[in-house]
């Protein structure tokens, strides 16, 4: 399930904070507690890097997220540019597969 980090700015007052999130929510203002405030910016983390020893892993928020994203290992690399060129493969990667082409009555 994807996973973000959502940014938030309040007018009321200026205050900023953020939370993450499975999907896009407003927020009421821990600071002057107006609310409804909408996020500005998401951050997608369904996939991120962290450093652990000499190895980077990328680490995928589960399937089932709801509360917590549950982050489990999906992979071990020796550099981080080559988990960040993963991570940013799997991100450009469709996530359904495209409707097969009608056929034409010439091919049939």
């Amino acid at each position: 399930m994807p996973w973000f980090r959502h940014h938030y700015s309040c007018q009321a007052c200026d205050g900023s904070w953020f939370a993450e999130a499975a999907v896009v929510v407003e927020s009421d203002c821990p600071f002057c507690a107006a609310r409804d405030v909408f996020a500005y910016k998401s951050d997608d983390r369904t996939l991120i890097v962290e450093r652990e020893g000499a190895a980077f892993v990328v680490f995928e928020a589960a399937k089932s997220a709801r509360a917590e994203p549950g982050y489990r290992q999906r992979k071990r690399f020796a550099t981080r540019a080559k988990a960040n060129a993963f991570v940013a493969a799997r991100r450009r990667k469709p996530t359904s597969r495209p409707a097969p082409r009608a056929r034409s009555a010439r091919s049939a």
